[in-house]
């Protein structure tokens, strides 16, 4: 799965029927504090939606434009339909003013 950014190291106990959530957010500048802004959800995808539409969002948000005080994008793939930090399963940024995502640590 390194093609997906920061990766869970247990891939291999992911149960077969194991449900993901994408979540786009664009983190903006208020006043000297970052904020998110969850732009989309997408609940309930198995793990080959997941991967599909993860690549699809990975494209579209590529060239897509920060709002004024955007400072990134943030593509987080969560498994068990849980937001906790420890079931994130993969997590990308792109920055303002790159046409490439970053990898980033759990």
């Amino acid at each position: 799965m390194r093609d997906y950014g920061q990766t869970n190291i247990f891939d291999d106990v992911i149960k077969e029927d194991e449900s993901f959530v994408i979540v786009v957010q664009e983190v903006t500048e208020q006043g000297g504090q970052l904020q998110k802004r969850v732009l989309r959800e997408y609940p309930s995808l198995k793990m080959e939606g997941m991967k599909n539409l993860f690549e699809h969002l990975k494209d579209v948000y590529l060239s897509e434009k920060l709002s004024g005080q955007g400072k990134y994008f943030d593509l987080t793939v969560y498994t068990n339909e849980d937001y906790a930090g420890e079931n994130i399963y993969a997590h990308v940024k792109r920055y303002h003013n790159s046409k490439e995502w970053t990898t980033t640590a759990k």
